[in-house]
Parts: structure tokens; C-alpha cells; sequence
């Protein structure tokens, strides 16, 4: 897929370049970076819309965008809205006072780490994509614009970039390690939302599913937990030891301990 950063004409800070060197990606200037973008020769678009990074497809089929914005209306109702009876919260290991240390090993948008963080876990967040990653970046960036609430979420998430496999188990350990490989098989008559469906055209398939499972249980100290499609069958051919389901998703839990 070819990604091309955007500048701006009326930019003058060269934020939009440093960016095309960061990324080592072509630089091409225009007027005006909107949802109707059409450049001849790149799948993608990377720009600033004010400082909000914005990464937009010019495939007709594909017309969206993603950015990632720890003050999105969905992800603060649900972080707010008894979080610790939700599913992912009972997965990973909540209880009482205690709070794991968690990698989420496939950030993504970084939105179940978010929810991750608000419980009090010290999250961090891996991501092999470099334009999915400086996405995160630019998000976990915006202090200024966030309540001191959020900021005291977004200080418990500390983000890297690499590719999970090539982690050294005894290089660094967390009580609980989290997969979300998010392609899971799908019905066609099931509908995948905008978002997601550019994220799974930008990243491609994940690894093997057994291998990500194994690698995952040298790092983690206590547990395991596979984020699944609900109908989805487990990660592996190892049966997990406990299954929290809810309408659409299950987590899939491996206990070390």
C-alpha cells in the first residue's frame, strides 16, 4: 500500500515534513487535505488537520478515515460507564485494589489499552505499523487539548513500535499480556465498519495464531488474553481456561498461574 504525507500549502511549520522523513514517505503539497482526496498513484493520505494526524484512503470503497482521539464520545462513555463490571476488566485480572501491568501487544488505535489504562493498569502499547504507530503517537501527543481526567489515563500508557514476535521473553516480563489480532474470520453478510476495514487493508494479516499465542506465554507472568469475535474459534488448539462473552466479542483467557 502507498502512503503519501500531505503538507499543506498555508502550513508553514514544517510538522508535515519532519514526518515524511520520520516515516520515509513521499511528500506532496496541496491546498486542502479533505475526505474526497484523490491522488493518482498512493492507496493513502497522512496529514494534520490542525494537529490532529489523519491518515484517509482514495479508494472510493474504502472512504474514511482514521485518527486517534482519546477524547472520541464512545470510548469516554464506555470508560466511564462502570468499567470494572465489563468483560475486559474480569479478563485481565481486576480485582479489588489490584491492577496488572499489561502489553497490549497490538495497539492498534490504542482504544482498548485506553480502557485498559482507566482501570488503573500501567499499559504498554506495541505497534509494528509506523504509520499506525505515529497515529498513537499523535494521539498520546495532544495534552494540551485533553481534561486533567484523560491525562491521568494517558500517563499510565507508555507506546514502543515493534513487531510482538520479536520481543525477548526474558528481556521484559507483565503479569498479563493482551492480543487483539482483530481479523478474525468473518461471515460475508457481516459488516465491518468503516475504520476497521481501512485498518485491516493498512496492516494485512497478523501472524499465525499459535505462534502469537506461544510467544505470549513466555512474556506474560500470570495470563494470556485473547480478544475474539464471539462465533471466532480460539487462537490456538489450546482450549483457554476461561471465556468471558459478551454480545459481539470474548475474551479468551490463558492462565499461567
Amino acid at each position: 500500500m502507498k502512503t503519501a504525507v500531505v503538507k499543506l500549502l498555508s502550513d508553514a511549520t514544517g510538522t508535515a515534513d519532519a514526518l515524511a522523513v520520520d516515516l520515509n514517505l513521499p511528500l506532496i503539497e496541496m491546498s486542502a487535505f479533505d475526505s474526497l482526496c484523490e491522488v493518482a498513484g498512493f492507496d493513502y493520505l497522512l496529514g494534520f488537520v490542525d494537529s490532529r494526524l489523519i491518515l484517509r484512503s482514495t479508494d472510493p470503497d474504502l472512504l474514511g478515515e482514521l485518527c486517534v482521539d482519546f477524547l472520541d464520545t464512545k470510548l469516554k462513555h464506555r470508560a466511564q460507564s462502570a468499567i470494572r463490571n465489563q468483560n475486559i476488566a474480569k479478563a485481565i485480572g481486576v480485582k479489588g485494589k489490584h491492577r496488572p501491568s499489561v502489553l497490549d501487544a497490538m495497539a492498534g488505535l490504542g482504544k482498548d489499552a485506553y480502557l485498559l489504562a482507566s482501570l488503573g493498569c500501567e499499559v504498554s502499547l506495541l505497534e509494528r505499523s509506523p504509520i499506525v504507530h505515529a497515529l498513537l503517537r499523535n494521539g498520546l501527543a495532544r495534552m494540551e487539548f485533553y481534561d486533567t481526567e484523560t491525562k491521568t489515563i494517558l500517563n499510565r500508557m507508555n507506546l514502543r513500535m515493534g513487531e510482538f514476535l520479536e520481543l525477548v521473553p526474558a528481556s521484559q516480563q507483565f503479569d498479563v499480556v493482551y492480543l487483539d489480532p482483530m481479523f478474525p474470520e468473518r461471515r460475508k453478510s457481516a459488516k465491518v465498519k468503516k475504520d476497521m476495514a481501512l485498518l485491516q487493508n493498512l496492516l494485512g494479516h497478523q501472524s499465525e495464531g499459535a505462534e502469537l499465542l506461544e510467544h505470549a506465554l513466555q512474556i506474560a507472568t500470570k495470563r494470556v488474553v485473547v480478544k475474539r469475535a464471539k462465533l471466532s474459534p480460539p487462537l490456538s488448539a489450546a482450549k483457554p481456561d476461561i471465556q468471558f462473552k459478551g454480545s459481539s466479542s470474548r475474551y479468551d483467557v490463558y492462565l499461567l498461574v
